[in-house]
Order: structure tokens, then C-alpha cells, then sequence
């Protein structure tokens, strides 16, 4: 039996359980003299603050965060019932740590993430993420745990909610100095171990916060420091293309046109240094009974150095240059091919390409201050107000970059979860025959801010069914902007890049990957252990360091250039209004409202020819003219919404929901940048005409709340999704610096369609007996767009196992989560999907004194692989094995 339906007859199993009135002894006794303060007191908060909501709401609690095997917030998220995490936004690939959150089956871009309310700018590492259609979505590398009291998902809106959350929205919630218990200290020391490096680094989290005797004063102070090493195994394939008459397979084998081939299959090795750095601060003062105000700021910087080395199958020169003397098709794939040296004219046909990225300084950072005052101005009366300032940046200082090409005569065959690569002329060992034909240095950088304001206020008027009126207003102004710059190589005379003699790959003084790396290890027997430059050697080369042979990197490398097809602006003026009342009578309650959204977008774009208003033609680029195109939209929205509770028995409560919500278009997508991969002529890039996605949901969930810390619940749910976003293929003509010519791209954009998608959450929480405890949720969804294809994000089956000990001095548990494969876009102007992933984690925390505790976590205890297909399971985009993380050390609080 697989695992998923062992853990699906346990999840339904749970039902049957929770019947028996021994099974929940320790909640059932209302006199139980036991102080319950680990797992159980936060699962119980949870509980008590999804059951006063007026929609349908769940909740993790800090200390649920804190005993979790959790280092930032999305990895907390994704055991509540009906939420998705990935760990990739676009092209990096999938690693150990979660970055976006995703809510019932729609994408992270269409899930609104705020906190305390208001918005949060946020940046990427990486530098695809930081110019390529990531989203609106918060990077959640940036969010530490620790800075979290409360996260609350609402999985459906009212008209007070911040608007921009399609199938729900996520606020995160901190503390509050006056809700604290005089002076309070926390703290934890912990060692950080990967089991592919087999480093152990450090990490640091305390917090200070007081308030004084007459609680109208108080403060926290919170810092953080978060050292992790990040070894990734992998092989990619880089995209597929059909195979053409132009081609001469195709020429020589009509029947062959359509079927797809690899362009390139990569032997990849990341290897990186993630250190998080930040704190986060409140001050909080209430001159009166009648007024509060709370002053918070927060900043988060991740450094994140990274080197990635690949070694790859150069197919789509093969394809477009060679005939192969032997192929094999299946599944409309051509799924081995070996190739010549020399093709029919006689000419050498290159095979393979190494390619050696280093990313000195990579780094992300996010921050924020922002001033809450509330205000009971009468008896019946209460006004709120917010103003803040949020800033994130994305940063590429430098991309040292080196890459060979040779080895005619190579093939490849399907092996385990991929290909095996044989290249005939090349020894991987030492990569002899192999020579420079390209080198670079990006820079990228992508800077997103928001300044906001609002003012609501509450109306009590306990007349009929009309318990008080909510109303407000909010103004922001949004911008982001990216920048890019590139030096690219001049070709020799000889069409190197180092004219003659050609630089040789040995110039950058290459090693072996690291033994771990075989076939044992990813599970494709054959895979060749290849070599990669060094760092630091190919680092001074491009530095102008010369070998006695060749000339300084001045002599050949042009000067920086503005990379315009990857550089854009987006300014967005958001101006809402909203009005809501809060109703209820005997065994009932609710909200209905409505909230007004105007948006005014401005979209600075580029591109060779001119789309917009007032098209400015630039003639100084290296990358061939271009203009700068301004594309101004308007939208005017109104969405309404309702959200009832019944009380249709003791503990068991029906709620009942329905509106109409919408989320705007992500801001790289709006630009219509593109990154392009050259070795293969495709490209990401945007659409500046893309419309909102706009939808009417529907939510109904019945919960029981039969004993003390327990919860029994099943919603259904469904979201008719209009301009929904997905994504298609289209050709645009860029210049090349690979081969110094205007060539055509196939480049996956996204434009709007429509869509619909419907589906169940169960969920149950039950405190067993002696400390023990489990938890169980699973959510089943189906969605397509109007085309019948899958929509992006949208898995059909997702669950959670937990089960836990919390008892005297030892609390446990143990959690594992399920995902089945998932359709992530189309990447390099191919279709990539997610395979079914689980993944199994572990936490231990022993309490020696009321101060002091020592923790053990453990995350992906099975060392799992990510996996990633095309369109179909038997066309591979990539296997990737990160490896188990541990963390172990202590943690103290007075």
C-alpha cells in the first residue's frame, strides 16, 4: 500500500477516534489541575481563535511555532489544512527551506500576506526572481519564526480585509510590549547541520521586552542571527523543443516533426551560505484609557553568497547541426540519441557546455516602520489609524561567469529519475578538449517600496440585528523598480573569447564535484561525476588577471551595458474605501460589507517596439535599440462579501460565505522583462496589458468543537476564477551576446484566461491521553482553466500527519506532509510540473528548569528528492537532493 493512502485511511480513521470519551480524558476534565503551557496551550489558542471568528479562519501560535521543526514562518504555515508551500519561486530550483505560500490549490501570487495588517516589501536572491514573474508574494526567506506571535489565515474575505488575496490572505501578527508579563527575556543558542555539507553553523535568537507596573508603557526588542550551509545535488533539464522540418532529423525523418527533445541536461551542483540578519522592535504607550499607540519597525537582511556549476548536454546544437546515427522515441519524446563528431558536412559538432556561475553577495532584505493609534473617542465610537513605510531589495552586485564549450560526439539515454549523459571526446575528469567561448558579469538589482496610510473606525449600535459598523479608508503608493547591467565576451579570431589561443577550461583551475555526488545519491545510475572551475580563479580572470598567455579582462570584455529586456518600473496608486456591519442575534452572527478598490497602474516598459503612450527610442544599448513604453491602466473594483456563524448545536458551529474578491497582476509580470537562456534560444518574460484576477468564491464549514483543545471540521469550497493568469509561448527577436546576432526566442509569457476550481478540507485536532495528542488534515482540490489545463499552484491532494507527546518536562512530535505534483508554469518556454513530494520532520524539547530547555529538530528526516517533469512524468526537468537538516542547542526565557 503507498503511502498516501496509508495516510489517507489514517486521517479518516481519526473520525472514529475521536468518539471515544477515554481517548480525550485530559480535555474532558474541566477541574484538570495540570497547567498545560507547550503543544497542547498553543493548539488549544489556535482553537479558540478560529472559533470566535466570524468567517472561517485557522491559526498557528507562536509557541506552535516554536515547537515545531519550523525556521521561518511558510514552513509553520503548511500544516494548517488547505495551504501550499513551495520552495522555489522561479528558475533556482527547489531547495530545503520554503519560500512562498500558497492557499487552497491558486498560486503564491494570488495569496495576499500582511503584517499587523499592512503590506510588507519584500526581495529575492536570486537573480531570475529578482527581474522574472515571482509575484506580489512575500519571500518568507526573510521572516524569521521567532518575530511571530500569531499568523492568522483567512480563508475567506470580509470588506475590512486588505484586498489582493484571491482565495485568502495570511497576516502575521507580532507582540505586543503591553501583553507581556512584566520583564521578559527569550532567547535560544543553536548549531544549524546539513547533512551534504556536513557543516554545523550558528544561530542566535533573544528577545528583551518590559512594560511598566501601570501598563501604559512598555517595549520589545528582538534580534536574530541565522548562519545555514546549503549543498545542492541535482541534474536539470533545461527545457524541451519540437523537433522541426529545419532540423535534420526532421528533414531526414518527417514522421519525427512535434516530437520533443532535451535541449539541455545539466549536471548540477548550488552550493551556498545563507546567513539572516535582523531584528525587529515596538514600543507601545497608552496615555489613557481611551487611546493606544504602537510604534513597530522590523528588518531582515539575508546574504546569501552562491556558486552553481553545471555540466550539460548541449542538445538544441545537436538538433539544429548534427543527424544522430541512433534514436529512440517513446511518449512523444525522443528519449536517446547518440551523436557524431562530425556531421554530414564534415564539420565538428559541439556537445557539451560548462557553464560556471559564481554570485559573490547575493542578497535579499526587507524592512518596515510603521505607527498604529486607536482612539475611543465616545462610548460608541473607536478609530484606528496606520501609517508606515515598507522597503525591500533584491541584489546581484556581480555574477562571475565562465563558460566552455566542446566534446563532439555524445549521448544520452534515460537512467532513473533522469538521463545519462556519455560524451566520447571529453573526459569528465579533467574536461580536456574543452575551451572558452563566453564570459560575463551581471548586476542586478531590484529595489520595491510602499508608503500607506489609513483610517477606520467602529460604529456600536446594538439595534436589531446590527451589533456595530466598520468603516475606513486607505491610500498607498507602490513602486518597483529593477535595474540590470551586463558585460558579455568579444569573440577572438578564432571565435573564442579569448581570441588565440583559446582560454582552456583547465585555465580556471577545475575539481571534481564532491564524491557524494553519483548515482547513488540522485537515484540515475551511469551519471558522470563531472568538474567545476574554481570560484575564486575564475573570479580573477574576469577581474582582468592574466595567465602569461592571455590578455587582461579589459581586452575583451566589453563594458557594462544596460540590460534592458530585464530592467522595468512599475508605479501603482491603490486607493480603497470600505464599509461593513457586524451582525448577529440568538445562535447566530456574521459581517456583510462591501469595499471599493481603485487602482491606477504605470508600467515603464521596454522593448523594441513601441506598445504604450509616449514611446521614448533608446539607440545606446549594446542589446540593440529599444523604447521605453508608458502603459497606464485603471481599474475599479467593488466587491462585496458576506460571512454567517450558526450555532447549529452545542459545539458545533455551520459558517457560510460568499464574495467576490481580486488580486492585481505581479509587477515583473506587468513590466514584460525577460530572461533569456542562449544555449537554447527561450526566455521568460511578461505581458504589460495583463488584467487582474478577479473571482467570486464560495466557502461553507461545518466545525465541532466537541472537548476541550479538540476540533473536528470539514469545509468545501469554490472560487470562479475570471482573467485568471497562465502562461503561453511566443517568439521575440533579442539580441544575443552568446552569438553576437539579433536571434529569435521563444519566450513563455503569461496573459489572462479563466478558470474554476472547487474542493474539500477535512481537518481534526484531538488531545489523546497520558500527553499524547495527533492531528490530521488532508484537502482535495480540482481546477482548470477555460482550456481544460491545469491552473498554476493547484495540487489534488495535500495532507498533514502530526502526532505529538507534551507531558512534564518532554514535548515531541513528529509531522509529515504531503503534496501530490502540481503544474508550476511554463519555464524556458516549457511546461514544468512539481511530482508528488512528502516530507518528514521531527522536534524534541526538554525542559531541565522553568528557564532553561535544550530542542532538537530535524528537517526532510528521509532526505527526499524534489522532482520536477514536463508535460509528461517521462520528460524530466529535475531531480534535486538537499539533504537533512538538524538543529539542536537551547533555549531559555524568565
Amino acid at each position: 500500500m503507498s503511502v498516501r493512502k496509508t495516510a489517507l485511511i489514517a486521517s479518516a480513521s481519526v473520525f472514529a477516534l475521536i468518539a471515544s470519551p477515554a481517548l480525550a480524558e485530559d480535555a474532558a476534565k474541566p477541574d484538570d489541575p495540570i497547567i498545560i503551557t507547550g503543544i497542547r496551550a498553543s493548539l488549544e489558542r489556535a482553537i479558540e481563535i478560529k472559533k470566535i471568528s466570524e468567517q472561517n479562519i485557522d491559526a498557528i501560535s507562536a509557541t506552535d511555532i516554536g515547537k515545531l521543526p519550523d525556521k521561518n514562518v511558510a514552513d509553520a504555515l503548511q500544516r494548517l489544512p488547505g495551504i501550499n508551500t513551495s520552495s522555489a519561486a522561479s528558475g533556482e530550483g527547489g531547495f530545503d527551506e520554503n519560500d512562498r505560500v500558497s492557499i487552497r490549490g491558486t498560486s503564491p501570487s494570488l495569496t495576499s500576506v500582511t503584517v499587523d495588517g499592512h503590506s510588507v516589501s519584500t526581495g529575492d536572491w536570486f537573480i531570475l526572481d529578482q527581474f522574472s514573474t515571482v509575484g506580489r508574494s512575500v519571500s518568507f526567506d526573510l521572516l524569521p519564526s521567532e518575530i511571530v506571535e500569531t499568523a492568522v489565515v483567512s480563508k475567506t474575505q470580509n470588506a475590512g480585509l486588505l484586498e489582493g488575496g484571491v482565495a485568502g490572505s495570511i497576516d502575521i501578527q507580532t507582540r505586543s510590549p503591553l501583553a507581556l508579563h512584566g520583564l521578559t527575556m527569550e532567547g535560544s543558542i543553536q548549531g544549524a547541520w546539513n547533512s551534504n555539507t556536513k557543516e554545523t553553523k550558528p544561530q542566535f535568537n533573544g528577545m528583551l521586552g518590559w512594560h511598566n507596573n501601570d501598563d501604559t508603557f512598555g517595549f520589545i526588542i528582538q534580534g536574530f542571527y541565522e548562519d545555514r550551509s546549503v549543498r545542492r545535488y541535482g541534474q536539470e533539464t533545461l527545457g524541451y523543443t519540437p523537433i522541426t522540418s529545419a532540423m535534420p532529423l526532421g528533414a531526414a525523418n518527417p514522421s519525427l516533426i512535434g516530437v520533443q527533445a532535451p535541449t539541455l541536461i545539466g549536471s548540477s551542483l548550488f552550493e551556498q551560505e545563507k546567513k539572516r540578519a535582523g531584528g525587529f522592535g515596538a514600543l507601545e504607550w497608552a496615555p489613557s484609557e481611551k487611546a493606544k499607540f504602537k510604534l513597530t519597525g522590523f528588518y531582515s537582511h539575508l546574504n546569501a553568497t552562491n556558486s552553481n556549476d553545471n555540466y550539460m548536454y548541449w542538445g538544441s546544437n545537436e538538433l539544429n547541426n548534427n543527424l544522430p546515427t541512433s534514436y529512440t522515441v517513446a511518449n512523444n519524446t525522443l528519449t536517446s540519441a547518440t551523436w557524431p563528431a562530425l556531421n554530414s558536412a564534415g564539420k565538428s559538432v559541439d556537445g557539451l557546455v560548462i557553464d560556471n556561475i559564481i554570485r559573490p553577495d547575493a542578497s535579499a532584505e526587507s524592512w518596515y516602520v510603521n505607527l498604529d493609534g486607536t482612539f475611543e473617542t465616545s462610548d460608541h465610537l473607536t478609530i484606528r489609524a496606520q501609517v508606515g513605510y515598507t522597503h525591500g531589495v533584491g541584489d546581484t552586485p556581480t555574477e562571475p561567469a565562465f563558460e566552455s564549450d566542446g566534446g563532439p560526439g555524445i549521448s544520452y539515454a534515460p537512467s532513473g529519475n533522469g538521463w545519462a549523459v556519455t560524451p566520447t571526446s571529453v573526459n569528465p575528469a579533467s574536461a580536456n578538449g574543452l575551451a572558452n567561448d563566453w564570459a560575463w558579469n551581471e548586476t542586478f538589482k531590484s529595489v520595491d517600496q510602499e508608503v500607506y496610510g489609513k483610517v477606520d473606525g467602529t460604529l456600536r449600535v446594538d439595534s436589531g440585528p446590527f451589533r456595530s459598523i466598520d468603516f475606513g479608508a486607505r491610500l498607498a503608493r507602490h513602486q518597483r523598480q529593477v535595474d540590470g547591467w551586463d558585460r558579455g565576451c568579444s569573440l577572438g579570431a578564432n571565435g573564442q573569447c579569448w581570441g588565440s589561443p583559446a582560454m582552456p577550461f583547465a585555465a580556471t583551475n577545475p575539481t571534481a564535484y564532491p564524491a557524494a555526488y553519483n548515482a547513488n545519491t540522485l537515484g540515475i545510475p551511469g551519471l558522470l561525476v563531472p568538474i567545476a572551475g574554481d570560484p575564486a580563479t575564475i573570479t580573477n580572470i574576469l577581474n582582468g588577471i592574466t595567465d602569461g598567455v592571455h590578455g587582461p579582462i579589459s581586452s575583451i570584455v566589453q563594458p557594462q551595458n544596460y540590460y534592458w529586456p530585464g530592467s522595468m518600473k512599475v508605479r501603482e496608486t491603490d486607493a480603497e474605501a470600505f464599509v461593513m456591519a457586524h451582525i448577529g442575534g440568538e445562535g447566530w452572527r456574521g459581517n456583510v460589507g462591501v469595499r471599493f478598490a481603485n487602482t491606477s497602474e504605470n508600467v515603464f516598459a521596454n522593448d523594441s517596439n513601441p506598445i504604450g503612450n509616449d514611446p521614448v527610442l533608446v539607440t545606446t544599448s549594446a542589446y540593440g535599440n529599444y523604447y521605453i513604453d508608458h502603459i497606464h491602466h485603471n481599474y475599479f473594483d467593488i466587491l462585496p462579501s458576506i460571512n454567517l456563524t450558526f450555532d447549529v448545536a452545542k459545539s458545533l458551529q455551520l459558517r457560510l460565505s460568499a464574495a467576490e474578491t481580486m488580486s492585481r497582476p505581479d509587477f515583473s509580470a506587468l513590466s514584460g522583462t525577460v530572461s533569456l537562456t542562449d544555449a537554447n534560444l527561450t526566455g521568460n518574460g511578461g505581458n504589460p496589458n495583463l488584467q487582474p484576477v478577479k473571482a467570486t468564491v464560495f466557502d461553507s464549514a461545518l466545525d465541532w468543537y466537541y472537548a476541550k483543545g479538540a476540533l473536528a471540521g470539514i469545509s468545501l469550497f469554490h472560487d470562479d476564477l475570471q482573467s485568471y493568469v497562465t502562461y503561453g509561448v511566443t517568439n521575440a527577436v533579442y539580441y544575443s551576446e552568446f552569438y553576437k546576432s539579433n536571434e529569435t526566442y521563444a519566450i513563455s509569457s503569461p496573459y489572462n484566461t479563466s478558470g474554476q476550481l472547487s474542493g474539500v478540507e477535512l481537518q481534526v485536532q484531538q488531545p489523546v491521553a497520558y500527553g499524547f495528542g495527533f492531528q490530521a488534515n488532508g484537502t482535495w482540490v480540482t481546477g482548470h482553466d477555460s482550456d481544460g489545463n491545469p491552473l498554476v499552484g493547484t495540487s489534488k491532494f495535500t495532507y498533514n500527519l502530526v502526532g505529538y507527546y507534551d507531558k512534564g518536562p518532554l514535548s515531541a512530535r513528529m509531522a509529515y506532509t504531503y503534496r501530490s505534483h502540481y503544474y508550476v508554469g511554463l519555464d524556458r518556454s516549457s511546461a514544468e510540473n512539481q511530482d508528488n513530494y512528502g516530507t518528514l520532520d521531527a522536534s524534541i524539547n526538554v525542559k531541565v528548569t522553568p528557564y532553561l530547555s535544550f530542542n532538537l529538530d530535524a528537517v526532510n528526516i528521509t532526505n527526499n528528492k524534489l522532482k520536477y517533469y514536463a508535460q509528461i512524468p517521462q520528460q524530466p526537468r529535475a531531480v534535486y537532493l538537499n539533504g537533512t537538516n538538524l538543529f539542536f542547542g537551547a533555549r531559555f526565557k524568565f
